[in-house]
């Protein structure tokens, strides 16, 4: 695992001939992440991958790029990440810096994220709880639009894509951009359709086509940002997405009428002021809706739940001096729904205090962040502490380290969803302790290799879980320890127009149960459920002039079924190619290309008895101008 690469980090932007450029500093705007947590592990996706994968969700490409499991339930269904072991409700995803989980559920389904909806992706491993808030035990995703780019000329670009791919998959994407001396406003909308009506095998060994699996979406994003002086702007971005889903049978299934629609109205107002170099003030205000309306004919059932948040954030970042910088924030967030069944709308409210301190030294080698965050949930009140730091051993090696301690209250969901909430939940706690060190090395005129290596440890109190018969109900069952070793690598050779890139991602994690509130359930010591012991990818690419290929190789190991590993799922292998070329004429540029995916036409579950597609394609076509 020492000698692993990948090619997952910042590049400055597309350009019109592939370029491996790498950067070292973190490509976010978010100020908690980018100035005060220099001792997190954070990998940013370079815009490379972004435009490789442009047309698709996130995740696919996490699951093809990042070394994070994602935790897929099939065509049309629930994608969750699953961050070193940790559960999808300890897993946050964040928009411009709001908190996307749905309230109600906790979670963020990545499967109806598109990657062409944002221009900065971050990954932040580990807890951040003290800067990032309760809830964020195993890790972040940090999902961003890009900052204001104001022009004295009026300024026009406009991008259109489009892919036909395997399944009768259409895609249409639009974007188009102005700029003034005042305003910028960036428009984007994506619609989709697929049959998704795929080849699989059955319990039986008889081959079959994937019924009821039809989906179709539309994702819209305006984003308009207007200066109201050189020092003040004012942003204000609305974000709608409709998603209807079929849900085809699982292999136990005979057939399958199961249908969800799925509605999110995200609406944000960020003001910021930059008084001068050393001093920033933020105002952020968003309402987020979530809608889903789930129903099955054959049973006739058909639910629908609404939740709401409304956040609201206050900031104030000073640089004292050249070695010390402070940060001061107070979040609130406040979410509510009204679950079926019951008479009351039900509430949870997170207000807080935060503060971080940065201290930096012998010429910015050295790197010390100290945070901490008083929060309250309804009535309880908690103490979020956390401490990373970095240091900068030579010019090719720096060396990193990260202790939080993690909190996250029960969801809306997990205490009055009816029937089967549980009032009586305790919330999971612990502390997470990560270190690893980042190598640089220029090791010929034109050979650079970068190598990371991190390894973790967690461990959480009173760790939730659902079980029961008819109706399922969470319980406070396990006390549950994470640890393991995780290695980003990546090997670059250009000369010229040529270059070339080898990488591979490895991850080990050992997640285990250390202690069970359920007599003889055979859990002690063994690997939580659906947590992949190893896990990995890989990449070999090759550019010369307008022309990329790049081939990716994903390796997913055991998933155990149960909590006594008497069952499991097999480990799988999916290679992926992707070619692409560009074509410019005056200020237009034109983009074809191929992605290919599952080319080795594996057969493979991600969770048990629910199929994924064999080998498909999607050809596309991109124009900017």
């Amino acid at each position: 695992m020492l000698f692993s690469f990948c090619s997952t980090q910042a590049q400055d932007k597309i350009l019109q001939e592939v370029k491996y450029k790498r950067k070292k500093h973190i490509e976010t705007n978010d100020e908690k992440i980018k100035t005060f947590a220099p001792g997190m592990k954070v990998l940013s996706i370079d815009s490379t991958l972004m435009q490789q994968y442009t047309l698709q969700n996130l995740a696919n490409l996490l699951a093809q790029q990042v070394p994070v499991f994602i935790k897929s339930y099939g065509i049309n269904s629930i994608a969750t990440l699953n961050f070193r072991g940790a559960s999808s409700a300890q897993s946050q995803v964040y928009w411009n810096g709001i908190p996307l989980n749905n309230a109600a559920l906790g979670m963020t389904d990545i499967s109806l994220l598109n990657v062409n909806s944002f221009d900065k992706i971050n990954v932040v491993y580990g807890s951040s709880s003290a800067l990032l808030g309760s809830g964020n035990v195993g890790g972040a995703l940090l999902l961003e639009n890009a900052s204001p780019s104001f022009d004295s000329l009026h300024k026009f670009s406009n991008k259109i894509a489009t892919e036909i791919g395997s399944f009768a998959s259409y895609k249409l994407s639009l974007q188009s951009n102005y700029s003034s001396k005042r305003w910028q406003i960036n428009a984007r909308i994506m619609s989709q359709s697929a049959q998704n009506n795929f080849d699989y095998t059955d319990l039986n060994g008889k081959e079959q086509k994937m019924a009821n699996a039809y989906l179709s979406g539309v994702n819209t994003l305006l984003n308009s940002t207007y200066k109201i002086n050189n020092s003040t702007s004012l942003n204000i971005a609305g974000w709608y997405q409709y998603y209807n889903r079929q849900i085809p049978p699982a292999l136990f299934e005979v057939s399958s009428n199961k249908q969800q629609k799925d509605e999110s109205l995200r609406l944000l107002l960020h003001w910021q002021k930059q008084k001068n170099t050393t001093e920033h003030y933020y105002i952020k205000t968003a309402f987020i809706q979530d809608k889903t309306h789930y129903s099955d004919s054959q049973i006739s059932l058909s639910s629908i739940n609404v939740s709401y948040q409304y956040y609201q954030e206050v900031g104030w970042k000073k640089v004292l001096n050249q070695h010390h910088q402070l940060l001061l924030f107070l979040p609130i967030n406040i979410s509510w729904t009204k679950p079926d069944g019951d008479s009351a709308t039900r509430y949870q409210n997170k207000i807080a205090l935060a503060v971080a301190y940065k201290y930096q030294a012998l010429q910015e080698r050295l790197q010390i962040s100290i945070s901490s965050r008083f929060e309250k949930i309804n009535t309880q009140v908690i103490l979020l502490p956390g401490l990373n730091a970095s240091y900068q051993l030579c010019s090719f090696l720096e060396l990193r380290a990260n202790v939080q301690r993690s909190y996250r209250a029960p969801t809306l969901n997990e205490w009055y969803y009816k029937p089967g909430g549980n009032i009586n939940l305790k919330p999971e706690q612990g502390w997470n302790e990560d270190a690893g060190y980042h190598l640089k090395l220029n090791i010929a005129k034109h050979l650079e290799l970068n190598h990371d290596l991190s390894a973790f440890n967690r461990l959480i109190n009173d760790w939730i879980l659902w079980f029961g018969g008819s109706i399922w109900t969470p319980h406070n069952i396990a006390q549950v320890q994470s640890r393991g070793i995780e290695s980003i690598n990546n090997l670059v050779w250009q000369t010229g127009r040529w270059q070339f890139h080898l990488g591979i991602n490895t991850s080990f994690i050992l997640a285990t149960t250390r202690a069970s509130d359920i007599p003889n359930d055979g859990s002690i010591g063994k690997q939580i459920p659906y947590t992949p012991r190893y896990n990995g990818q890989g990449n070999i690419g090759l550019g010369y002039k307008k022309i990329y290929i790049n081939y990716n190789h994903t390796y997913t190991g055991y998933r155990f079924t149960t909590t006594d590993e008497s069952q499991y799922i097999a480990p799988y292998q999916t290679g992926n190619l992707h070619i692409a070329y560009s074509y410019s004429l005056r200020k237009k540029v034109l983009m074809c290309s191929l992605q290919c995916n599952n080319i080795w036409n594996e057969k493979y579950e991600v969770v048990n008895l629910r199929p994924m597609p064999q080998h498909n394609w999607g050809l596309g076509l991109g124009l900017t101008f």
